[in-house]
């Protein structure tokens, strides 16, 4: 006697989901690098979708403001990135290997803009543009009259296509623009990565001595700004070329010293950023009916009402 035969055919294995389908899912992953990174270790399919430049334009537009991953700083060791989330990633893994092929073997950080972080040697003989997000590397050197006889210097990466708005950052040409000191005079140079050269050095006239802050600049539509010591602001016009000072408050250098930065302020463009006892002052540029600027302290915010402060 023979066993009844099953009318059901036995279960297949799920079928995957189609592409345009799983790019759904993968968009909706929170916007932090590690899950992506997470997500691409899945399988080659993944690894393909979640690499693909059109999906990490779409993701980015997706969640529109990119997540704070962390910030970097300078150690006696290693220029290290410290994660927002204090989970070490592989962002902090691939920043505690980066090594120098020279004396000291160190790199210290210097500037982040637009999905690229710059990096110098302690000498200033060679800089690095380094992509967290693809791992690409780009090591530049110095030509040596940028590093002759200069007394402060500084630097920042950027990219010129993505300063308006469009374009894939990892994907675009970048500049790196040095300034530096030299006994009066300040002057800029600017390396294309589309060309590979360093482009011709200008300058400006400026009291001496002249001291440049380490802070990283501030992007204000086509031009860079730097803090000088004093009452001065470097600022760096990429697009035609022009290096230039400008006046910043008086009263800003006497009460805020060292706690002040450049920075965009929204619409008023070119701003500053100082911390006075518990608060924290924005000062703005106002374009009269005259056509003249002026600075005006526009906005102070009580940092004691945000962060708690130890009551002793």
């Amino acid at each position: 006697m023979t066993e009844p035969t099953s009318c059901h055919p036995s279960p297949s294995p799920a079928a995957s989901p189609p592409d345009d389908l799983l790019v759904e899912i993968l968009l909706r992953l929170p916007p932090h690098l590690d899950f992506l990174s997470h997500a691409s270790l899945v399988c080659k399919r993944w690894r393909r979708l979640a690499h693909d430049r059109s999906f990490l334009r779409r993701f980015g537009a997706f969640h529109r403001t990119p997540p704070v991953l962390g910030f970097f700083h300078n150690s006696p060791h290693l220029p290290r990135f410290v994660p927002a989330e204090g989970l070490p990633g592989r962002i902090a893994a691939e920043a505690f290997s980066l090594r120098r092929d020279g004396d000291d073997g160190m790199w210290w950080f210097a500037d982040c803009r637009h999905g690229r972080a710059l990096l110098r040697s302690r000498d200033w003989a060679d800089l690095l543009v380094w992509d967290p997000m693809t791992g690409e590397r780009c090591c530049i050197t110095v030509p040596n009259p940028m590093q002759a006889g200069a007394s402060d210097r500084n630097a920042a990466v950027f990219s010129p296509a993505f300063s308006g708005g469009g374009g894939d950052c990892h994907s675009i040409p970048f500049l790196v623009v040095v300034v530096f000191t030299s006994h009066g005079p300040v002057f800029a140079c600017v390396y294309s990565s589309r060309t590979g050269v360093w482009g011709e050095v200008i300058s400006t006239p400026a009291p001496s001595p002249c001291e440049l802050y380490e802070d990283s600049p501030a992007l204000v539509e086509e031009a860079l700004y730097w803090l000088l010591d004093g009452n001065r602001i470097l600022e760096f016009k990429f697009g035609s070329q022009i290096l230039a000072l400008v006046e910043r408050p008086p009263e800003t250098h006497a009460i805020y010293k060292w706690n002040i930065r450049v920075a965009r302020l929204g619409d008023y463009g070119l701003g500053i950023a100082a911390v006075k006892d518990f608060s924290l002052h924005l000062w703005a540029q106002e374009v009269a009916d005259n056509g003249a600027s002026k600075w005006v302290l526009h906005r102070e915010i009580g940092l004691d009402t945000l962060l708690p402060l130890p009551m002793a």
